[in-house]
């Protein structure tokens, strides 16, 4: 991102909200090409306006905020978060319970087959996981993984790993063999799927 749109988002993040006479103020810029920059801005979705001011004289003043979009744009520490917040130890019906929490979010009820694969893996994908079918006529049907979303967590915390496992299982309907792992130095995390799913 150009350097002022991103300074700008950063003004905005700091104050909650501002006008272009005060963020050209803050950058040491004229509001015309702060102005400029905004409504780039606003193109994008990044920001928009909360009100107008008026003073009677001179061009209304419009105040800006960030949008949500711009919000996730900011740094996270979802990890951290998640490190102190799973207990020292998940049992196996923790890890089932958690993972038919995350599964009922992909809604694949009545699904069964390959449109409940190819849904299943769609929803991977929408979470991260770079998630990819692989079938050859009348082989076996894999379910290949290439980007842990939870890797320096589960690098820590095994349960981490069979929570991936269980949750294959909730979206696929059936039971699945995991035959690499990402955490255990492997490209990708496979998972054979039993052959009657597909």
């Amino acid at each position: 991102m150009q350097a002022t749109r991103a300074r700008i988002l950063q003004i905005l993040r700091e104050k909650g909200e501002a006008t272009a006479v005060e963020l050209a103020t803050r950058l040491g810029l004229r509001a015309v090409t702060v102005r400029h920059h905004l409504r780039v801005l606003r193109e994008d979705g990044l920001i928009r306006e909360v009100r107008t001011l008026r003073n009677g004289r001179g061009r209304p003043r419009i105040v800006f905020t960030l949008t949500e979009a711009a919000n996730r744009l900011f740094p996270r520490n979802y990890e951290g978060l998640v490190r102190h917040l799973l207990p020292v130890t998940l049992s196996s019906e923790d890890i089932r319970q958690v993972a038919r929490s995350m599964g009922q979010e992909a809604n694949l009820h009545g699904l069964s087959g390959r449109a409940r694969l190819s849904a299943a893996v769609s929803f991977l994908n929408e979470k991260g996981y770079l998630a990819r079918l692989e079938t050859s006529g009348n082989g076996p049907v894999w379910v290949e993984i290439r980007n842990c979303p939870y890797l320096e967590v589960a690098r820590e915390r095994g349960e981490i790993c069979a929570l991936d496992a269980v949750l294959m299982e909730e979206l696929l309907g059936a039971p699945v063999e995991r035959v690499s792992c990402i955490v255990q130095g492997d490209p990708a995390c496979r998972y054979r799927v039993r052959p009657e799913t597909a």
